[in-house]
């Protein structure tokens, strides 16, 4: 089907790449004085926690999703630090920390990896070419010094041409040549006339006048090219009639649009001074690289490759210095995902050397898989790796040429050049919560950020010795977890036998005994507080008869009595039967597992346990090696489906590891991505949360409490929303202990 559709008029709205949202709210005085914070302990519906948000202020936001930040206090949870501290802080250098984690790291090429705790480690090593402060959501320079973005507009007699969409209706379009909206830091502007609409650069960044629209931001200025400047005065006029068009794909439909592309190109200028690890001179050579192995069909980067799917063109420039990207059509999350915000991808093409491989893509896409770089990585960033003990320990150290405190490339907006505080950084790993809990009351570490349910409601850590040298903290999460069924597997393809199977895992039983108050019931793919989840969405609740009653309908009867349902599929006796995986990282995945499968059996269904270690159970996942799945999904503010439920996804170690395909799943992923107005973006994704429900490709589980004992030394701490919400850079400890100097 084809339909001629004028392009829609988007909106020069910021977007978001991912979970940028958490809660907070004051602690009371008596949990200031046990040295306990939780981020979120109000009145709760239906189980979910309730959020006290930015936006129930009057205050107004250039962002929509900022109304649904929290205000971040710093080290809120520390009852030894005052007010006064806490405006005025004097940070101090030196000392280490040590940190438990439950999990062994795989490695960290950042464009393989796909486990969370690899890449809490790859964002203390690297830097994006672009920056967010996450207390409002304003994009800020890092290693681009400034950028551009533009719209493109083609007529049906000349090339496409780029510059500023100003103004569209049905008849015309008002647009102006090489105009741009261009974004610089405030500390590189010598001279600002909002009124007059024009900056003035530093000498030390060329002195070049911008003249344009305003936007002043806290770190930034926007200045848009498109109004109110010379080259607002050579807008031209085009009639509809005489623009081009162009053919969208969107689900199974083609629809033929104007080509009029909004938001659609984009330049990065780099900074001067820029070095990797080694030393060797960042360029855009280096973003160039990273680029093309994500898009090469040989790497191990689909779920880094469909965010760049809709990339038509990288082009380097200025000697080496400056990159352009041009997209097909627009997408709301391009600025983030190509200035690498949350997940940096450019690489050092001097170490990886893909000259020698002659333009041969397999052969170096299979070096790049196994290259050295997984194992001693060599980034941009303000600590550098120095040790990796498999199993056992990582640590990393302050890279003491690190370009952001060089005078000649600074200063840089939430930067001082005195960090990072910390000296080194260890995370020791601890697969025995017990283990961890005693290195914490003895000091052996400082720091757990993984506790589990029954760590934090053990007597051991709410004694007054804990207390003492010790904070306990929490948040609700920015993950949930879900059972996930392989529908490659002819026991899980109907929806409704997938629906009967969710009613028999036990929520409310799993919440009380194993998570013991830290978990609250979510019944969809997106962040439970976020503007993306239906609230109207009626949860699955356990419900053994009215499963049972499910199964016999659709065939499945235990007929020869010998305690397993069986059926007839594609003309052979089948007997229901499945491994359900987990990983070994947390122990009450086990317990988990052990009440699952006896409310199984009492459906005569057969599930066996499949325990493995981290490492090999993320790619056997990946593979699709399994039948069904408990794992975890981090989930962001603004919902994206595409990554994980558009059918596309499937393939090549995609993250649609279930294998779910619905058309209508696919086109609104695919339309919410080129959407730039947030509204409709969440409306469809709405939409998606009540057909992913009815279809349960998932069985959804619980949101969490992220619980927190931190080392009431340790000062400058804030707990960011997102996924990551610990910038160790900001870190110090008020008095260095004797030994982690």
């Amino acid at each position: 089907m084809i339909r001629l559709l004028p392009n829609p008029v988007f909106l020069p709205v910021f977007a978001l790449m991912a979970a940028l949202f958490a809660a907070a709210c004051t602690p009371s005085d008596q949990r200031r004085r046990e040295g306990e914070h939780a981020a979120g302990d109000a009145p709760q519906r239906d189980g979910r926690p309730q959020i006290t948000r930015l936006g129930d202020t009057d205050r107004e936001f250039a962002n929509p999703a900022a109304r649904y930040l929290p205000v971040v206090t710093m080290d809120e949870f520390n009852p030894d630090v005052t007010d006064e501290e806490r405006e005025n802080p004097e940070p101090t250098r030196g000392g280490s920390l040590r940190i438990r984690t439950p999990a062994n790291f795989q490695h960290f090429n950042p464009l393989t990896s796909t486990g969370q705790p690899e890449r809490q480690i790859i964002l203390q090593l690297s830097d994006g070419l672009i920056n967010w402060d996450l207390e409002t959501l304003e994009y800020i320079p890092e290693k681009a010094w400034y950028w551009r973005e533009t719209d493109l507009v083609k007529t049906r007699t000349g090339d496409v041409q780029m510059g500023r969409v100003i103004e569209q209706d049905e008849e015309q379009v008002v647009f102006v040549p090489d105009a741009w909206n261009v974004t610089h830091s405030l500390y590189d502007v010598a001279e600002m006339n909002e009124e007059e609409g024009y900056v003035v650069l530093t000498e030390e960044r060329g002195g070049r006048r911008v003249e344009g629209k305003l936007t002043v931001l806290d770190h930034t200025v926007r200045i848009d090219e498109g109004h109110d400047s010379a080259k607002a005065e050579e807008a031209v006029t085009i009639a509809v009639e005489e623009l081009d068009t162009w053919e969208n794909e969107i689900g199974n439909e083609v629809e033929t649009r104007l080509f009029v592309k909004e938001n659609s190109a984009f330049e990065f200028h780099i900074r001067e001074g820029v070095t990797w690890h080694d030393g060797e001179p960042f360029t855009a050579r280096d973003v160039e690289f990273g680029y093309e192995m994500i898009m090469n069909p040989a790497v191990d980067a689909q779920h880094r490759r469909n965010y760049f799917r809709d990339v038509e063109s990288a082009e380097v420039f200025d000697d080496g210095m400056a990159i352009r990207f041009i997209y097909q059509k627009p997408f709301f999350q391009a600025l983030s995902i190509l200035g690498g915000v949350e997940a940096p991808y450019a690489l050092p093409r001097h170490v990886f050397r893909p000259e020698q491989f002659g333009g041969d893509e397999q052969a170096l896409g299979s070096a790049f898989n196994n290259h050295e770089f997984m194992e001693r990585p060599v980034y941009t960033g303000a600590y550098r790796l120095r040790e990796w003990r498999r199993g056992d320990s990582l640590t990393i150290v302050r890279n003491e040429d690190y370009w952001k405190n060089d005078p000649d490339t600074g200063p840089l907006p939430l930067w001082n050049t005195e960090q990072p505080y910390l000296d080194r950084i260890t995370w020791v790993v601890y697969s025995e919560a017990t283990a961890a809990v005693r290195d914490l009351i003895n000091r052996t570490i400082d720091v757990d950020l993984d506790v589990e349910p029954t760590t934090w409601n053990q007597p051991d850590t709410q004694s007054s010795l804990f207390l003492e040298r010790m904070v306990r903290a929490k948040r609700p999460g920015f993950l949930y977890t879900y059972i996930g069924w392989n529908l490659e597997n002819p026991l899980f393809q109907d929806r409704e036998v997938r629906r009967a199977l969710g009613m028999l895992v036990p929520r409310q039983e799993i919440a009380d005994s194993v998570h013991l108050g830290a978990a609250f019931p979510v019944d969809g793919p997106f962040y439970f507080a976020g503007p993306g989840y239906d609230n109207t969405v009626e949860p699955l609740e356990f419900d053994h008869r009215e499963a049972t009653r499910i199964l016999a309908r659709k065939g499945w009867l235990d007929r020869n009595l010998d305690g397993v349902l069986e059926n007839e599929i594609d003309g052979e006796n089948v007997r229901f039967r499945f491994r359900y995986s987990i990983h070994n990282a947390r122990e009450y995945h086990q317990k988990i597992a052990d009440i699952v499968a006896e409310r199984m059996a009492e459906a005569k269904i057969q599930m066996t346990i499949d325990r493995m270690d981290w490492a090999i159970f993320a790619d056997t996942v990946r593979d699709k090696n399994f039948d069904a799945v408990r794992f975890a999904w981090g989930t962001a503010l603004e919902p994206d489906p595409f990554q994980i439920f558009h059918s596309s996804q499937i393939e090549d170690k995609g993250d649609n590891f279930v294998s779910y395909s619905n058309p209508r799943v696919d086109e609104l992923s695919e339309r919410i991505r080129e959407t730039m107005d947030p509204e409709k973006r969440w409306e469809m994704a709405r939409e998606v949360h009540r057909i992913i429900h009815e279809d349960q490709p998932y069985s959804f589980l619980f949101g969490f409490y992220e619980q927190y004992f931190i080392h009431r030394g340790l000062r400058g701490i804030k707990i960011y929303p997102g996924q990551y919400p610990h910038k160790f850079t900001e870190w110090w400890w008020d008095e260095i202990p004797e030994n982690r100097r």
